[in-house]
């Protein structure tokens, strides 16, 4: 009966993914082929992404989605050191609120999220590139690489622009790769602009609940205001500007030690569009699994959508605290968290240190708010800002925002029922104070899985 049962269903595969469109292939030249190929084949690689993203990209979460397939290693658009970078396109201050060269802000890195918002104009080979792709009329232009290391490597650029109703232009490049340290955020930083006089809350005057809100509310204000300066289409995020404005962020008055705020767009898939504190956030699912296994972005969406702004009690990692992170602590493949399959889920962790996929980072007590909004972009998508901070006990408990007492006579607490809060809290304090010694990621994946494998833990 199982032999003929599978024989059955082989039949049935074999019919409807015959019958079905080839949906996922690609009809033009990958990463890796353009790696081992000539000048020629980069080129083809760059028009091979940029006739697949006009074709398939038309929703706000369709980009998101591509940015995460072009950062996938061993994918179609990356493979080593070859990878997509996108930078600004010229626009005389239209996009950016100031006169941005081509190329001085950074939109998107398929090797290095940190990246974003830099310039690559003070590389001699990048400024050619940038120069010639400018006046090339939408066509692909070539550079031979004659860097110390990188001879013999072929980089390539386009221009390319959204259809829709945004109408942003960009370039493309393809092949040039560089170090970190070499992405110059410096122009960003000089650009920030100046909120003082405006009567905002600055991050480091963060210490509870009510000083949270003023905080976050001051964010919106602020990214409204900003947004509202340059050009940009009813209902689309001015990227350029947003990018642009990303480092100015990480620094004061916006974040000061564990205070810091991020964006998530508002879908069922909670996808990260900036983090002040871990860029490997952005451009990714939120659906992340906390220590007592909260749905932490679920449970965000839940809260915004009953009344567009709230508080959420969870596990975090405290950047003020050594020994509450999880993180990938090798390369390779390690159990997952997805909370809608019995069984779990392999992800993988592509560098030892990045937060482990659909994982929390931590296991520190954060209570966090936040408030839904548009930025004043109008459109049909919603934006969700985020903060928060890490309570100590109100009778000096332990740290990393132990306060089991604070938390369960909080208002608003979503966990539910108290005793079970001050049990669950304890827990995670003890695998928090576990230190240097602590098995890491693969213990405390192992223990989700047994407690997912236990009947008491379902609901």
């Amino acid at each position: 009966m199982k032999k003929f049962a599978a024989i059955t269903l082989f039949f049935f595969c074999v019919i409807v993914f015959s019958a079905a469109p080839p949906v996922l292939a690609h009809d033009g030249v990958t990463a890796e082929e353009a790696s081992a190929g000539d000048m020629d084949d980069m080129r083809d690689f760059l028009l091979h992404l940029k006739r697949h993203r006009e074709q398939r990209v038309t929703s706000d979460e369709g980009r998101i989605e591509f940015r995460n397939a072009l950062r996938n290693n061993n994918g179609v658009w990356r493979h080593g050191d070859t990878y997509v970078i996108t930078v600004n396109k010229s626009t005389g201050g239209e996009a950016t609120g100031d006169s941005f060269q081509s190329g001085d802000i950074i939109l998107f890195h398929g090797k290095h999220p940190e990246a974003l918002s830099a310039s690559l104009r003070g590389l001699p080979i990048f400024e050619e590139l940038m120069t010639e792709v400018e006046g090339a009329g939408g066509e692909v232009v070539c550079v031979q690489d004659d860097r110390p290391g990188k001879s013999g490597r072929h980089i390539c650029a386009v221009e390319d622009s959204d259809t829709g109703e945004a109408g942003d232009s960009f370039i493309h490049v393809g092949g040039f790769d560089h170090e970190l340290r070499e992405a110059d955020h410096s122009k960003s930083l000089a650009a920030c602009p100046d909120p003082s006089g405006k009567g905002w809350l600055s991050a480091d005057m963060v210490n509870d609940e009510p000083s949270l809100e003023r905080y976050l509310k001051g964010v919106n204000q602020h990214i409204t205001e900003e947004f509202a300066k340059v050009s940009h289409s009813r209902g689309r995020l001015p990227l350029a500007r947003m990018v642009q404005l990303m480092p100015c962020w990480r620094e004061p008055p916006w974040q000061s030690g564990s205070i810091y705020f991020y964006i998530i767009i508002y879908t069922d898939k909670q996808y990260g569009i900036f983090n002040g504190l871990t860029p490997q956030f952005q451009d990714t699912s939120l659906i992340l699994i906390d220590e007592n296994n909260l749905n932490v972005g679920q449970a965000v969406r839940g809260i915004v959508e009953e009344k567009n702004e709230g508080f959420l009690t969870y596990l975090w990692d405290n950047p003020d605290v050594s020994g509450d992170e999880i993180v990938c602590e090798e390369t390779g493949f390690v159990p997952g968290t997805s909370p809608e399959n019995e069984e779990d889920e392999e992800v993988f962790c592509e560098e030892v240190g990045n937060p482990i996929p659909g994982r929390s980072p931590g296991t520190s007590v954060k209570r966090g708010y936040f408030l839904r909004t548009d930025f004043g972009i109008g459109g049909t998508t919603d934006y969700v800002l985020g903060s928060g901070i890490y309570p100590k006990s109100q009778e000096g408990g332990g740290s990393g925002g132990g306060g089991g007492c604070a938390i369960a006579g909080g208002g608003g607490n979503e966990l539910g029922v108290a005793a079970l809060n001050l049990f669950l809290i304890t827990a995670a304090l003890f695998l928090a104070t576990l230190g240097k010694s602590r098995p890491g990621a693969k213990f405390l994946t192992r223990d989700l899985r047994l407690r997912r494998k236990d009947k008491r833990w379902k609901d």
